[in-house]
């Protein structure tokens, strides 16, 4: 698939990056405990947003705008690689959600993954924790939302489901697919099962049309893991 930056105009079929430039047996038996495990602790769906909400941030430099996600237990901010592209360390700024401003510094980038590690010089928000599965033990047809700051709009929920799991990226990377609507300003932020925990990072969209068409990309939570563990 052809990746362009969401800035230009957006060609028939690419897949399209969503920085906001437009702003500053027994084993049957085993498999069936653990999904019956999973459903008991699912949250309604506005609980689980309620839960992790506040973790959600908006992230700002001079080439645009995008979105972010506190994780706990360290504070530090997941977000993509082409949300601070271009940026220098002190041209990073954090919007909580509460709306607080706070200056950030680049820890990690990873240009092939997508991901960059943000550490914030003060506090933006309680974190959240990652899924700790493979893939986050999703599977198709599971629920899922994101937030984000789509076109600015700091603290958007959108909802939709997982339509599959281990899409393969250009670089080869597995990939969640879902139909929740993402759009510009939403790359960087989370994607949330109803355990209120970040199972992705919205990414990129695929899309004959400027704007969502309900095929949205997210980096799994377990390649959030690997680059947080290399900053700590």
């Amino acid at each position: 698939m052809a990746v362009a930056l969401i800035a230009g105009a957006v060609a028939g079929g690419a897949t399209t990056y969503l920085r906001d430039d437009s702003s500053s047996d027994a084993g049957s038996a085993s498999a069936t405990t653990s999904v019956s495990a999973q459903a008991q602790s699912r949250l309604p769906l506005q609980d689980a947003i309620a839960a992790v909400d506040s973790a959600v941030v908006q992230v700002q430099t001079p080439g645009g705008l995008g979105s972010g996600v506190v994780i706990r237990p360290h504070g530090l901010i997941i977000t993509n690689n082409h949300v601070i592209e271009g940026a220098s360390g002190d041209e990073v700024l954090v919007i909580s959600a509460d709306k607080r401003r706070v200056p950030a510094t680049i820890a990690a980038t990873n240009p092939a993954k997508d991901l960059a590690v943000l550490k914030p010089k003060g506090s933006v928000g309680e974190g959240v924790d990652l899924a700790s599965e493979p893939d986050g033990a999703l599977r198709s047809g599971d629920q899922v939302f994101a937030i984000g700051s789509p076109f600015g709009l700091q603290g958007t929920v959108t909802v939709g489901v997982v339509s599959a799991v281990g899409r393969a990226s250009d670089s080869g990377m597995r990939m969640i697919q879902t139909d929740a609507p993402i759009n510009p300003g939403n790359s960087g932020g989370g994607l949330f099962d109803l355990r209120g925990r970040l199972v992705g990072v919205p990414t990129s969209i695929n899309s004959p049309v400027p704007g969502n068409v309900g095929i949205g990309f997210a980096v799994p939570a377990n390649q959030v893991r690997i680059e947080l563990e290399n900053v700590r």
